[in-house]
């Protein structure tokens, strides 16, 4: 039992890493305590010892060490699938190796899935913790979560998740059958055009559409960390990106009769306006450093206003315990 004294969530959580072990081990530990199933997908070498993989396991994390070789396309996505195929429940997460979780989000979650069978994956509203020279401090984190229903006919559930755009579907739960192939087609458009750009994320985000229905409740559900450095992805930009991007969803597409692939693309223009500022978004851009330079934003170091300001539900003590857990 877990120290809240609740009864662990009937949910699988996947948890992947290729560094920043010991930060991995604690987010392990820590879903360990509120979730009946939690897998380590570990690619950093030298893989855990013996001992230390049985200690995982006292603990209720199942260990699998993993190694990319010549013939994998994408290490990330994987690690993912194979976590997938050894999960015992029939819903399942994937979380990043320093982020959370709430006990509740999670739960909400799990209730949405449970009573709507044609929900097919279901996340929560996010915040993220930040520090700088002042110490640590909270920012909403995708505001277009709130009050989030992607529940339609498949063509208008891609044209709504590239309007309203956020990566929900990387970290929602997920109905573990609908995950595995939603995974699997995102690796094969990936094998067929390999590319690494700041965009990959929306693959996997609207073949998510393509399986199903999805939604977001009012919970917290997710902690981001800022706090921790690790390594980023490519931030390169121009128009390429958006001509790869749009070569890899006339694969996904490609059995849609009318979707409107340009509807679609602006959207993410609209969404991703750094990759290809125009001199308008130029204009923009610096005109908010320059405001930033003379105007300083007051950073919100109280968590509970920033819940409440912005109408998320939460529980006071979940919520101490996953800020605790992180030992920032």
């Amino acid at each position: 039992m877990n120290k809240l004294n609740r009864k662990k969530i009937g949910v699988t959580v996947l948890v992947t890493s290729y560094s920043q072990r010991e930060i991995t081990i604690a987010t392990a530990n820590y879903y360990s305590e509120i979730c009946n199933d939690v897998i380590l997908i570990d690619e950093q070498q030298p893989y855990l010892s013996e001992s230390d993989i049985n200690y995982l396991g006292d603990k209720g994390v199942r260990y699998i060490p993993y190694e990319a070789n010549e013939k994998t396309k994408n290490p990330i996505l994987e690690k993912r699938l194979i976590g997938a195929t050894k999960a015992k429940n029939n819903y399942l997460a994937h979380s990043n190796h320093d982020e959370r979780y709430t006990y509740h989000g999670l739960l909400a979650s799990v209730n949405e899935l449970e009573n709507d069978k044609n929900l097919t994956f279901c996340a929560g509203q996010v915040v993220a913790v930040r520090r700088n020279s002042s110490g640590i401090y909270f920012t909403r984190q995708y505001k277009n979560l709130c009050g989030y229903k992607n529940i339609n006919e498949v063509e208008e559930r891609l044209y709504y998740h590239a309007e309203t755009y956020a990566p929900l579907a990387h970290y929602s739960v997920w109905r573990k059958r609908a995950f595995m192939n939603v995974i699997d087609k995102t690796m094969t458009i990936h094998g067929l055009i390999p590319s690494d750009t700041i965009m990959e994320e929306v693959i996997f985000e609207l073949a998510a559409d393509l399986a199903g229905n999805s939604k977001a409740t009012s919970e917290l559900y997710w902690i981001r960390n800022r706090v921790n450095e690790s390594a980023n992805g490519s931030f390169e930009k121009g128009e390429h990106i958006f001509k790869t991007i749009e070569s890899k969803l006339q694969i996904l597409f490609s059995d849609l009769e009318n979707i409107k692939l340009d509807t679609i693309m602006n959207s993410f223009r609209s969404n991703f306006p750094f990759i290809k500022p125009s001199n308008m978004n130029k204009k923009i851009i610096m005109i908010k450093r320059i405001m930033r330079m003379w105007i300083k934003k007051k950073n919100i170091n109280d968590i509970d206003a920033l819940l409440n300001d912005n109408k998320i539900k939460y529980e006071k003590n979940d919520l101490s315990n996953v800020l605790e857990s992180m030992s920032l």
